[in-house]
């Protein structure tokens, strides 16, 4: 691959060959890590966002079952339950509970300013989930660096194999008319 450029086996295809493997290897370098720091510090500002808003938007109220036992056997750990909402009005709908939770007991849920239901706010680790992504677009870079690369190969190998026949078809019956002494 790497010779010297008055080597008479040095073909037009090798030179492009050259060209193809530095220019994507060099791209690879110099565009992975922008790439990675890219998509590491938007996941980053996309989590701390999210962690905004919820510590906003989101607070832990209790809850008091009013559900009956044949509820909770119909839908298994759901029941009616009543709470007041951040903003203090009196809301009531049907929660997630835990087997055993009885008529009367109290839970912890997590609400809206508004009262409506919503999920636990998840453990994020922001700095953790950006240094993955950046990992990821990097492996991803190299994936589409060697899958060009290797689409390039085989269209080079393709013209070489074709242009080999072309020249045999032109120097083979040239060279192997004398080439049966015993016939």
């Amino acid at each position: 691959m790497f010779v010297r450029r008055k080597n008479p086996l040095w073909r037009g295809s090798d030179r492009f060959e050259l060209v193809m493997l530095v220019g994507l290897f060099s791209l690879f370098l110099l565009g992975s890590p922008v790439l990675a720091w890219w998509a590491a510090g938007t996941s980053y500002e996309s989590d701390q966002r999210a962690i905004t808003w919820e510590r906003n938007n989101l607070r832990e109220v209790t809850a008091r079952l009013t559900g009956t036992a044949a509820d909770l056997r119909a839908t298994p750990y759901s029941a009616q339950a009543a709470w007041t909402a951040p903003n203090g009005v009196a809301r009531t709908g049907l929660i997630t509970v835990e087997p055993g939770k009885q008529p009367g007991d109290q839970v912890q849920i997590w609400v809206n300013n508004g009262g409506d239901l919503r999920t636990r706010p998840g453990d994020r680790n922001p700095v953790g989930k950006a240094a993955l992504v950046a990992i990821v677009v990097v492996a991803t870079a190299a994936a589409a660096a060697n899958g060009i690369r290797r689409i390039g190969m085989a269209l080079l190998d393709r013209y070489r194999a074709r242009a080999w026949e072309r020249a045999w078809s032109d120097i083979g019956p040239r060279w192997s008319r004398d080439q049966h002494p015993f016939s």
